[in-house]
């Protein structure tokens, strides 16, 4: 198992895994990712940037994130986009990927990680809080999208 930055030859993989996810969470009644061009051009971007990576086993891609310098708040990282393939989850990858994610942060000089999860994705939102987190409320909602909750993780 690693855990690596993504390759721009890896994006098609990364937008698979995602579009997986998303598909499961529109089963549970949650509407997170939209498979848009403007996500397939932001994450290419942020491969580029050297801001995603993607977790494998045995060579195969099961998992992918986005952690970024936070634009609203300097010394810390933004974590986005953490996807667990369907048929991976409940075996503890998310949390690998979230250590992965706190110590990456830290290598860079920031203090706090932090991300946002729909308010009805409570599987995330416990597992955030199960590795630290706190719950800072709702975030700024711009009316017609999707209201997410803040949670912030002090790395110090």
């Amino acid at each position: 198992m690693e855990i690596v930055k993504a390759k721009p030859s890896q994006l098609l993989e990364i937008l698979y895994i995602t579009r997986e996810c998303a598909y499961q969470l529109k089963d549970k009644g949650v509407k997170y990712w939209h498979n848009t061009h403007t996500d397939y051009a932001q994450i290419q971007k942020d491969i580029e940037q050297g801001y995603v990576f993607i977790l494998t086993i045995k060579k195969g891609p099961v998992g992918t994130m986005t952690v970024k310098p936070d634009p609203d708040i300097e010394q810390a990282s933004y974590l986005d986009r953490l996807s667990i393939f369907p048929h991976f989850q409940r075996r503890g990858l998310g949390k690998l990927m979230i250590d992965f994610a706190e110590e990456h942060a830290r290598k860079n000089g920031h203090t706090l990680l932090r991300g946002t999860t729909p308010v009805n994705d409570q599987s995330l939102c416990r597992l955030l809080e199960g590795k630290g987190f706190l719950n800072k409320g709702i975030a700024h909602h711009v009316p017609n999208e999707l209201i997410k909750i803040v949670f912030e993780k002090n790395l110090v």
